[in-house]
């Protein structure tokens, strides 16, 4: 009796390890995705990053994850020039105002509009940038980025004080 006792209890343990097996399995498919849209962000492949992240956001059911994948798809948006980036870096801040990407989404924004030559819609965005959050050497880039682009529009007195 005992050794049928222990032969039900020894497959209960081993059933309930490969059902809790599956799931992390599952967890990491969809991080592994994740990373594969962060792999080809970076590696400036934006259209496609943006589709996976996209992908990873609607099956997550992690805010986190969600959260992060918005804002690389309002970043993606930017790189690529379409027409609703604006509109997707807003649509991040509202949905997720306690995120941590928020001041880097407007640091990449101004930076890319800067690095465009439109002077107007970078300086929108430095305006929203929360400066106590750069280093050092952000700091000095955006400094100069940011007076530069209040001297071309035209702005020398705001633009003296960077």
């Amino acid at each position: 009796m005992r050794k049928i006792t222990a032969f039900i209890l020894l497959n209960f343990l081993v059933g309930f390890t490969t059902i809790s097996a599956q799931k992390t399995e599952i967890y990491s498919h969809q991080l592994s995705e994740y990373d594969k849209a962060i792999s080809l962000f970076n590696d400036k492949q934006y259209l496609a990053a943006q589709i996976i992240f996209d992908k990873v956001r609607l099956d997550s059911k992690s805010v986190e994850t969600q959260s992060d994948c918005s804002f690389y798809i309002a970043n993606c948006a930017i790189h690529l020039n379409q027409s609703d980036a604006d509109a997707l870096i807003q649509n991040f801040v509202k949905e997720y105002p306690t995120s941590t990407k928020i001041n880097r989404a407007y640091i990449d924004a101004s930076q890319y509009y800067f690095e465009q030559g439109d002077y107007a819609k970078s300086l929108e965005y430095f305006d929203k940038v929360d400066e106590s959050g750069l280093t050092f050497d952000e700091m000095k880039k955006f400094n100069f980025e940011k007076g530069y682009a209040y001297f071309t529009a035209g702005k020398k007195k705001e633009a003296t004080s960077y």
